[in-house]
């Protein structure tokens, strides 16, 4: 399936190289052949191997050093870690230089590993709390400077896991403002996520910025006086603005600008989604002054974005309408919670049903693979619930499960043959 996914992608950037003038149709035809080749998909696996077992060797070193162990002293402990660290680090610089570079990044990782348990060990001897932040942000610099030195992807993913696990500890020791610190690692790991051009790691730094803001979530609401149902507004405009910034600034065929989109619609689409639960029923405070002119600011900056990828013409008119209308739903929400919370539910449900399928329009017509598969597993998701929120309370039980049973075989017939057609006319699409 990965390979499948793998040469798809290839050919579609192969195309666009060649419009570019970057590829020649001769050796793009060669670059694919090779790719197509029996042995091109478990080329990688040893690299893969070598890089699990690289983390397996650093959880068991760090293991090691957290059972306390008494019979050796302190200085020889500390010794053999840094010793064990140091050779790692040899290891590599040798394994590069003899051209396994794949096993050389699998060295650099175990090193890294070995760092963070010479840490655990310091800290085990002085008796510091192991949750101390100091420590895992002395990991997490040695990981990100490894990473720019060594040119090293598992450094860099190690790098961007360590700032998360460090804003995390920083916010359990102190919660009372949200930890600031994080976006200097967050910015250092963005821009060797660019260096490195690998959408891995573009995932990981967005990923990693919406945690941030999920740990920090209370500290933030009590900082700014906003209402919890607010903050969640914020971040439903702030994954729009995304979306619309992926669109308005990313380069056609751009990885990067692939890898916000996707994550843009995802957030956004989710939180919508959610809203139709009802999860203001106890917070229904939708008069907060600061939350509203946070609320307006990303509204303003969503709305220029979007203009901006309109007027760029990576935004069709058409579309404009459906994030305009997830844009209300969500701005809305508070108001609606607060004056009618029955309507919310069965309002949003229809909403989400009908955005669902217009996400599919909206992929089909760009070539979004993701947008057609997202849109599809939101129309999917939507209508189940609805399918256990309503005929489980209006229906016997027997009948229930009959209809029920009937509906979900004579959907999923429908909702395949549906996905089909769709990809394949986007497929077509793509290749004209």
């Amino acid at each position: 399936m990965w390979q499948r996914a793998y040469l798809n992608r290839l050919k579609r950037d192969l195309d666009l190289w060649i419009e570019r003038g970057w590829v020649t149709a001769a050796n793009a035809d060669a670059i694919l052949a090779s790719a197509r080749e029996p042995g091109a998909a478990t080329r990688r696996m040893p690299a893969m191997l070598a890089i699990l077992g690289a983390v397996l060797i650093g959880f068991a070193v760090m293991s090691f050093v957290a059972a306390n162990w008494q019979e050796i002293s302190k200085l020889t402990k500390i010794v053999l870690i840094f010793i064990a660290m140091w050779g790692a680090y040899i290891a590599a610089f040798v394994l590069q230089k003899r051209g396994h570079a794949n096993f050389a990044q699998a060295a650099v990782l175990i090193g890294l590993g070995l760092f963070g348990a010479g840490i655990m060990l310091i800290a085990q001897i002085y008796h510091i709390v192991t949750d101390d932040p100091g420590g895992v942000l002395a990991w997490c610099v040695a990981a990100l400077a490894t990473a720019w030195l060594l040119l090293s992807r598992p450094a860099l993913a190690l790098g961007i896991l360590l700032a998360v696990i460090w804003t995390w500890f920083a916010i359990d020791l102190n919660d009372a403002t949200p930890h600031w610190a994080f976006w200097a690692a967050w910015a250092a790991s963005a821009a060797l996520a660019l260096r490195l051009s690998w959408p891995p790691a573009f995932h990981l730094v967005l990923i990693a910025g919406f945690l941030w803001q999920a740990i920090n979530a209370e500290a933030i609401v009590e900082l700014s006086g906003m209402a919890p149902v607010q903050f969640a507004v914020f971040i439903a405009l702030e994954a729009l603005a995304l979306w619309m910034a992926a669109l308005a600034f990313a380069r056609e065929g751009s990885r990067i600008g692939g890898v916000a989109e996707a994550w843009g619609i995802a957030i956004a689409f989710a939180l919508v989604a959610f809203f139709q639960t009802d999860p203001a029923a106890n917070d229904r405070a939708a008069e907060g002054a600061a939350g509203m002119l946070t609320v307006a600011a990303a509204a303003i900056l969503l709305a220029a974005l979007a203009a901006l990828a309109l007027t760029r013409g990576r935004l069709p008119a058409r579309d404009l309408a459906g994030v305009a209308v997830l844009a209300a739903l969500a701005i809305a929400y508070p108001f609606l919670s607060a004056s009618n919370a029955a309507l919310v539910p069965w309002l949003y449900a229809a909403a989400v049903l009908a955005l669902a399928a217009w996400l599919v329009a909206y992929g089909a017509a760009c070539g979004s693979r993701f947008a057609v598969n997202f849109g599809f597993v939101v129309f999917a998701a939507e209508v189940l619930w609805l399918y256990f929120e309503t005929l489980g309370t209006l229906l016997d039980t027997a009948i229930f499960f009959a209809l029920g049973g009937v509906l979900l075989i004579v959907g999923s017939v429908v909702f395949e043959r549906m996905h089909r057609r769709i990809v394949r006319n986007a497929a077509a699409g793509g290749e004209a």
